[in-house]
């Protein structure tokens, strides 16, 4: 544990210019909303706000030093820097370096959040532990986690790492140097900043590169993608697991079977079998269940805390995430992000609830030039192979997922749509609603309206 830190070194840590003292601070901050930032050297991070005025309340609330780009007019010490996010990358990095923890880092394109989330609470059975909050697993949310690690002993960090664009996943992992790292699954997103599906694999091995030389990785045995990494698989020890029953997996689905309000699953693993009534919905809970207990697996044999560490897990909002208006009217709020796999795995599950089925969707975002050919593919999928009764589409790509499904009907604006739902509400006793689409569609005011 840390309790101060000069000004002169931590200029050396960020290839900084210190101006004015050399005086010791307690803390690094870089959000005056939320940090204790008393006796702190505060980070001006640049962003849609006057920064004087950012400077001022930082140091209006105990501040005592400031990391600028440019120099402010205050009566205090200044690290300059040429890049104030990059600095603090830096000391995010010196941080982890001094750290004790061990490091699990995972990626994915869909369900490291909640791979994160359901590890993260397994892991508090074991010790102390840190881990991203909510979705900081950008190149600020990452150091931003780091942070904590100045004046705080933990056991374990279990980072999230997030990436757009190529690049993002190697700069990620060369500051937080996994000592685990895990690849929950990689499929066709943010096709806007990676252009195609083979820079997204490229950008998700990144997290095999900085294993220090005793790592391990964790990886799905059934996924085709892994012959790719192999290169990577040199002097490191590989944990799988799979779906199915695997003699080289430590853990593999035994028995599941799926719940209005949850999901019964038994999970084989090398030191015997856990029993689980899970509250998440859906199968591709279960993978992230599975991932998670392979995580948990390379630290610890106790299934006893593994399996309290599952089934006091709730639900996460706006994931799959039921509400129960009366018994028999369920909506499943699915509205925090949405892409081919995503969407295909909720879909699943709605076609096996009760009642008169509805898909409410908007646009799956950032598939570039395959848009029309996934929402058209998705269309036909329900088309042939669903029991769902109705979609309502609003977007400009998710009309033709409507048009294709046969069954669809598009809306150009959201109060008639919400109006057309609250409708069927009053019509049909029984009705499940699913509620999917991408972030930037605002899908969960919908679920505010209903």
């Amino acid at each position: 544990m840390l309790k101060y830190i000069n000004l002169y070194k931590l200029s050396n840590i960020i290839d900084g210019i210190l101006i004015g003292k050399n005086i010791y601070v307690s803390n690094i901050s870089i959000d005056t909303r939320k940090d204790n930032i008393k006796n702190s050297v505060f980070i001006v991070i640049k962003g849609n706000y006057d920064i004087n005025f950012l400077c001022f309340d930082a140091i209006k609330k105990g501040a005592i030093a400031l990391i600028v780009e440019s120099f402010y007019n205050y009566n205090i010490s200044q690290l300059l820097v040429k890049n104030t996010n990059i600095a603090l990358g830096k000391i995010g990095l010196w941080l982890r370096k001094k750290s004790n923890a061990k490091f699990f880092c995972l990626t994915g394109s869909t369900g490291k959040t909640s791979v994160k989330e359901i590890t993260s609470n397994i892991f508090k059975q074991f010790g102390k532990i840190l881990y991203n909050y909510k979705n900081f697993n950008n190149d600020l949310g990452v150091p931003t986690t780091l942070l904590k690690l100045y004046n705080e002993n933990y056991k374990y960090v279990i980072l999230e790492l997030g990436g757009n664009c190529i690049g993002d996943i190697k700069y990620l992992s060369s500051i937080c140097l996994p000592n685990v790292s895990c690849i929950t699954n990689i499929s066709y997103s943010h096709l806007v900043g990676f252009k195609n599906f083979t820079n997204i694999i490229k950008d998700k091995i990144n997290i095999l590169k900085y294993l220090d030389n005793n790592g391990i990785i964790i990886l799905n045995r059934c996924f085709l993608y892994n012959f790719f990494l192999n290169k990577y698989f040199l002097n490191k020890k590989i944990l799988f697991y799979s779906f199915f029953k695997n003699k080289k997996s430590i853990v593999y689905i035994k028995k599941y079977k799926l719940y209005v309000n949850g999901s019964r699953i038994i999970l084989s693993t090398i030191y015997g079998n856990i029993n689980i009534f899970l509250k998440l919905l859906g199968f591709h809970n279960i993978l992230n269940v599975l991932t998670s207990v392979a995580l948990s697996l390379s630290v610890s044999n106790n299934l006893k805390d593994i399996k309290i560490g599952l089934e006091s897990f709730n639900p996460i909002k706006r994931r799959l995430y039921p509400i129960f208006l009366k018994k028999n009217k369920l909506i499943l709020d699915d509205t925090y992000n949405s892409n081919p796999r995503s969407l295909y795995f909720s879909l699943i599950f709605l076609n096996k609830c009760i009642g008169y089925k509805i898909l409410v969707v908007s646009d799956m975002a950032e598939l570039s030039y395959l848009s029309v050919y996934f929402h058209i593919k998705i269309g036909f999928f329900i088309k042939k192979f669903l029991n769902i009764d109705l979609v309502l589409s609003i977007g400009k790509y998710s009309y033709l997922l409507s048009k294709y499904s046969c069954i669809g009907k598009h809306f150009y604006n959201f109060n008639d749509l919400i109006f057309y739902i609250k409708k069927m509400l009053f019509i049909y006793d029984d009705i499940t609603i699913l509620i999917k689409g991408s972030n930037l569609f605002n899908m969960n005011k919908i679920i505010y309206f209903l």
